[in-house]
């Protein structure tokens, strides 16, 4: 069976809003397969740093796999991008249907924190939240925010254009 034929058939990808971001590739599960543990109980999320690594993924997801099983090719494959401060990214779906995107990236020394639970952060360096419309994304991003206090400085930097697409 191809993963790409039922469990992925429907799948979008949110190219990068910035050199510094990766896409993500969002999965929207079959509602027979959906459930507790995926983004809005839907959505299976990964991030993609590199045109390689898109290749890579779509030819994991064309392949025959004997079962069912999770696109989890690149989740634990550890980030090779560096963050020097915690990094949020707002990913605007391509269409009405997708979902609102907030991914965190978090620089090597906050992600130690996380070590003692290897499903904290996807690819040892990123959380991310799905959201039906920007407003809840920009509530939960201003809660974040909110938890750092004086210690945070906040810098807005517009995405490129063009930004999302299918995949």
């Amino acid at each position: 069976m191809r993963l790409s034929d039922d469990l992925a058939a429907r799948r979008c990808l949110y190219s990068m809003p910035l050199v510094t971001a990766p896409a993500v590739m969002v999965i929207d599960i079959p509602p027979q397969l959906a459930g507790a543990g995926l983004a809005l109980d839907r959505y299976y999320i990964v991030m993609i740093e590199t045109d390689e690594e898109l290749a890579a993924f779509e030819a994991f997801l064309a392949a025959e796999h004997e079962i069912m099983r999770p696109p989890d090719l690149l989740d634990r494959k550890p980030s090779r991008r560096e963050a020097g401060a915690i990094g949020f990214f707002e990913f605007t779906p391509p269409e009405p249907s997708w979902p609102w995107i907030l991914l965190c990236h978090w620089p090597r020394r906050f992600a130690q924190m996380f070590c003692a639970d290897p499903d904290a952060l996807a690819r040892g360096a990123y959380s991310m939240e799905a959201f039906d419309d920007r407003e809840s994304l920009q509530s939960a991003l201003k809660a974040h925010i909110a938890v750092f206090g004086d210690l945070a400085t906040v810098k807005i930097i517009p995405p490129l254009s063009g930004t999302a697409g299918r995949a």
